[in-house]
């Protein structure tokens, strides 16, 4: 049987955070669910926030079987009753007591060693070495594009000025801020399908130019498509990885050009075969198209945040369906845990579970040994991302 209680888990894809200080049920509940919206997103919808209407958020919130996890995960650690507010109550108390203890009891529970940070949310960016102090673990930085490009656009600068100063501050970034690879959220924006041809220059210079102008046109798409392109190359200059959004996201998520398949044009373009591009989210819900990439694409990776631990029981088919096509040295863990550190922790115990789960049932299957399959374990956990991004 695969055991994976003393394996190190590195967790490919995150959030930074700083410490949230004690928090009451309902703060908790707002910081740790995933989606079912929020105060905001229903007043600019025109709803009166009525004490009513939070209720009905909170019940969203806290009747998704994701969280229901969560709480179980948490309340088997404190050793409380799996309820919101037990779990809360001995949360306020152990972060009284330190929280960057608290964290290192929580994370060694689960075995979390190193955790890839995407500092482009939350906004301002995170200072590195202050949420560095506060969590025991190794922290790995990587730079989100879109946050430089919405300030670029912002100035009244030129192309060349506009191209020099994009190139400068991913470069600056990877030389000299400890950031270890780029990260890109255009599925969000204009989605993946993204034409190779967009790398060149003209193609940026003439849709800044409409841009500024006002003229429109699909002008927008065509500077982001030249800009991630620009970005994959820098990733190669300096030898680091390219995470790549696909799949599910937050409800501004383009969901419907944010399949893998719509970016097999750009991975496998000549230029771009040697950037090491890693799928985020391995695309889910169309994560085999993703395990398809990887296994054709030599330098295409995938890893399984936010599927897993948000779509709770889908672990199982994520991990199964990943594995029937991904070669296991390019399947990555993660959580895309963000705000508080009990996400990563729930994530990791489910993830665990899961994969020793599927891989038990892989040897069961005659698909691979006893010991293949805890070497993928290990693999799959820390192994391929400490790889990726130097990390031990």
């Amino acid at each position: 049987m695969v055991d994976v209680s003393q394996l190190p888990v590195v967790d490919i894809h995150a959030h930074p955070f700083l410490n949230p200080g004690p928090l009451t049920p309902e703060q908790f509940v707002d910081l740790t669910a995933f989606g079912g919206g929020s105060p905001e997103y229903m007043e600019q919808g025109g709803v009166d926030v009525t004490s009513e209407v939070v209720e009905e958020l909170q019940r969203v919130k806290r009747e998704t079987v994701y969280f229901k996890r969560l709480v179980l995960d948490l309340a088997a650690f404190f050793d409380v009753e799996p309820t919101v507010e037990a779990v809360v109550g001995a949360r306020n108390a152990a972060i009284e007591s330190g929280y960057t203890d608290y964290v290192r009891r929580l994370y060694a529970d689960a075995g979390i060693t190193s955790i890839v940070f995407d500092f482009g949310i939350p906004l301002p960016i995170l200072d590195i070495g202050e949420v560095s102090g506060q969590l025991p673990i190794d922290v790995v930085p990587i730079y989100r594009i879109e946050p430089l490009i919405a300030d670029l656009l912002k100035t009244d600068l030129g192309w060349d000025e506009f191209s020099r100063a994009y190139d400068d501050a991913i470069s600056d970034a990877l030389t000299n801020d400890g950031y270890r690879g780029v990260k890109s959220i255009i599925a969000y924006r204009t989605g993946l399908d993204v034409s190779p041809l967009s790398r060149t220059k003209d193609q940026g210079l003439l849709a800044l130019d409409a841009i500024r102008r006002g003229l429109g046109g699909g002008s927008m798409k065509k500077l982001r498509d030249h800009l991630i392109c620009r970005a994959m190359e820098l990733c190669m200059d300096h030898d680091v990885p390219m995470q790549i959004h696909t799949g599910m996201g937050d409800f501004e998520v383009n969901l419907v050009m944010c399949r893998p398949s719509y970016l097999m044009d750009l991975l496998r373009f000549p230029t771009f075969r040697g950037c090491r591009v890693i799928l985020v989210h391995t695309g889910y819900p169309y994560h085999r198209e993703a395990a398809y990439i990887a296994n054709v694409l030599p330098r295409v990776y995938v890893e399984v945040s936010e599927g897993i631990p948000f779509a709770s029981t889908a672990a199982w088919d994520i991990y199964d369906g990943v594995l029937a096509m991904a070669p296991v040295n390019k399947i990555c863990y993660g959580s895309d845990g963000y705000k508080t550190p009990e996400i990563i922790y729930s994530s990791a115990k489910l993830g665990k579970q899961a994969l020793a789960d599927t891989l038990n049932l892989h040897v069961e299957r005659r698909m691979m040994t006893a010991p293949d399959a805890q070497s993928a374990a290990a693999a799959i956990l820390a192994g391929n991302s400490s790889e990726l991004y130097r990390i031990g």
